[in-house]
């Protein structure tokens, strides 16, 4: 296993590759690590094989990391469950991005959007709990939702159209039922 430290979170890793210059930096003082390899401006990446990939930053990923420190959110939900969250963002007054949705295996939907608040944010974690799940950068949807062209593909894969904020409304839940 490699230790892989990035913005502050520590990962426990298989593998890693790396194709930025790096430089090292010697901690004779810390017991655990003597020294370590420093890349500045770079993206971590971590696969479902758990091998990290250190890239390029790009324009991209610094407004991704960016809304992160100011709170933003990206969730994903759908199925039953998921069908009452886009009327209680409504109701609850909850700001968020536009909605962007998927057909997925077995017949389901998945909707992807962002929370704008971190005040709401903690309100649906307590009002609606379990009919969501909170997705990571390195994660297919999250990545895809700031890009047309890959959501795009993603759809012609799963052989779906795709739903803007204007298509997506009250309606369209009672249809999935």
């Amino acid at each position: 296993m490699w230790v892989v430290k990035c913005r502050g979170e520590s990962y426990y890793v298989n593998h890693v590759s790396c194709s930025l210059p790096w430089s090292t930096k010697e901690t004779p003082s810390n017991s655990h690590t003597k020294g370590s390899i420093k890349i500045k401006e770079c993206l971590l990446t971590i696969d479902t094989e758990n091998s990290a990939t250190i890239s390029e930053l790009t324009m991209t990923d610094r407004i991704r990391l960016k809304n992160r420190d100011r709170g933003i959110t990206r969730i994903i939900f759908g199925g039953t469950s998921g069908l009452a969250l886009p009327r209680a963002f409504q109701e609850d007054g909850i700001r968020h991005s536009p909605f962007r949705r998927i057909a997925a295996g077995c017949g389901s939907t998945w909707t992807v959007c962002d929370i704008l608040r971190q005040s709401d944010m903690t309100l649906l974690a307590l009002k609606y709990p379990n009919t969501f799940r909170v997705l990571k950068p390195n994660e297919t949807y999250y990545q895809a939702y700031d890009s047309r062209e890959e959501w795009d593909r993603l759809a012609a894969e799963a052989d779906s159209e795709i739903y803007g904020l204007d298509d997506y409304s009250a309606d369209d839940d009672e249809e999935d039922d």
